[in-house]
Parts: C-alpha cells; structure tokens; sequence
C-alpha cells in the first residue's frame, strides 16, 4: 500500500453573540462513503492559491460566509490518516480562526447536508470525530481567552 500525503485549508468561522461566542459548523457529505459528519468548513488549494485564500474560498464556497478578520495566527492543525482507492492518506488539515460579521449562508448543497451556528461552549458536543474535536477545544481555549 502506497502513502500519500494531503493537506487542505479552513476556516473556523466564528461570530460574537453577546458576550460569547457561536461558531458555524457544517454537516458534510462524505466522498469517500455514503455517510455524513459534522466538521469545520475546509477544502484543497486550487491553482496558485495560498493557504489563507483556499481556507476563505473553501468557506465562500460551502456556506456563502466571508470574514470579516481572518487570523493568520495561531493556526490550529488536524492530523488524521485514511485509506481510500488502496493507498494510506495521512491527511493535514490547517484551520484559520474567522470573524464572521456578515451572516448570509448559502449552502452548497453538493457537499452540505445542514449547518448551524452553535454555542462555543456546546458546540464540541455535534462535531464527530475525536481529532476534531481536541482541535475545536483549543481553538476555544485561544477565542476565550484572547478574543
């Protein structure tokens, strides 16, 4: 089995509500199974794109949402490996914290089921998978304590 290496880029989209905070999470159709899982918008470079403008076209693309403020640091990376077509992917996922202003959603509906804004302190609760939800936890500590 050969080893492959993937990275993509997102965004962790995030609005003021109060005196907390919500972020967007999105429930995305698998490409590798007939499933569904909640996670963070993100997605692959395109052409010469840099990270930071894969992450906000990523985020435009699946939800409609630009930033108002996107962090460039600290960014928050996810390491997870796979298999898929007979090769192992070890797949990295770099995330960009996003401040979203600017609320109009418009879904594509190819890769997305539903999404919502959730409560920060809740919101680990929907996300799927473990990695993930370790990442979201210390995004969180880092938007509560310095933002």
């Amino acid at each position: 089995m050969e080893t492959k290496t993937d990275i993509s880029y997102g965004v962790i989209p995030i609005r003021r509500v109060g005196q907390g905070w919500e972020v967007f999470l999105i429930h995305q159709y698998s490409k590798i199974g007939d499933n569904t899982y909640w996670i963070l918008p993100k997605g692959h470079l395109e052409g010469k794109e840099v990270s930071k403008e894969a992450a906000l076209r990523e985020l435009k693309e699946e939800t409609g949402l630009v930033p108002e403020t996107l962090l460039e640091s600290p960014t928050f990376d996810l390491k997870y490996s796979f298999e898929y077509g007979g090769n192992r992917i070890d797949k990295t996922v770099v995330f960009f914290i996003g401040s979203i202003t600017n609320f109009n959603v418009t879904l594509d509906p190819i890769e997305v089921k539903e999404a919502g804004w959730f409560p920060l302190s809740s919101a680990v609760e929907r996300l799927d998978y473990q990695d993930t939800k370790t990442l979201f936890l210390k995004a969180k500590e880092y938007i509560e304590k310095e933002m």
